[in-house]
């Protein structure tokens, strides 16, 4: 399994893919959630826009840091916007800001994305 990489803002890349979560990410759903995350990020940089997740748990948030940890070793960018304020505090509690960088929403992820590939 690949390290998640400090420098992802050095990765060279073009666009991105908007995977589009909804529901709850939970023991029932992570198996799914997973397979198009790691899809996506097979493919190209991805944002992964939470905009209608209503819940999410630790399943959850190991197929986020998964689909990170898969994105880093292929050279590309997992970026989460619109995180539910649940997925805030799990990220402030286990110190994983640093690893699943949060943002407003999709366009906010984008301009982050646009900034980090064209180093």
């Amino acid at each position: 399994m690949a390290v998640l990489d400090p420098d992802r803002e050095h990765f060279r890349c073009d666009g991105t893919t908007i995977v589009r979560l909804d529901g709850e990410i939970d023991i029932a759903t992570a198996e799914e959630a997973y397979s198009r995350l790691s899809t996506a990020v097979l493919e190209a940089c991805a944002i992964v826009d939470l905009s209608g997740v209503g819940f999410i748990d630790a399943s959850g948030v190991n197929v986020l840091i998964g689909a990170a940890r898969l994105a880093s070793g292929r050279r590309r960018h997992l970026l989460i916007a619109s995180a539910p304020r649940q997925l805030h505090r799990i990220l402030d509690v286990l110190e994983l800001r640093s690893v699943l960088p949060t943002h407003p929403d999709t366009l906010a992820a984008r301009a982050t994305h646009a900034a980090w590939a064209s180093h």
